[in-house]
């Protein structure tokens, strides 16, 4: 991709008022808390997971990964409701 491209994405993102829904953190919400979540509950799965049973860890870690694969959908639908919610306002 050209820069100059590059930089009318920027332009697009900074310029548009639905960005400005959560006070200017949406940006940050989508690409850092949404991965943070994810992680998360990663770790919440596993560390229940490994306290509850005596599986092995790889069964643990595999049954986690699934959760968070799953999960995944949920969090984007649940973010994006917020948006739908914070524009009505």
């Amino acid at each position: 991709m050209p820069p100059e491209d590059k930089e009318n994405i920027v332009d697009k993102a900074i310029g548009n008022p639905a960005f400005d829904q959560l006070f200017g953190y949406h940006i940050f919400f989508r690409r850092a808390a949404i991965p943070v979540i994810l992680f998360l509950t990663g770790l919440f799965t596993y560390s229940v997971l490994d306290s509850l049973t005596n599986m092995s860890g790889d069964t643990i870690l595999t049954i986690s990964f699934v959760v968070v694969g799953l999960s995944l959908g949920p969090i984007l639908n649940l973010e994006r409701y917020l948006g739908i919610l914070l524009s009505k306002k």
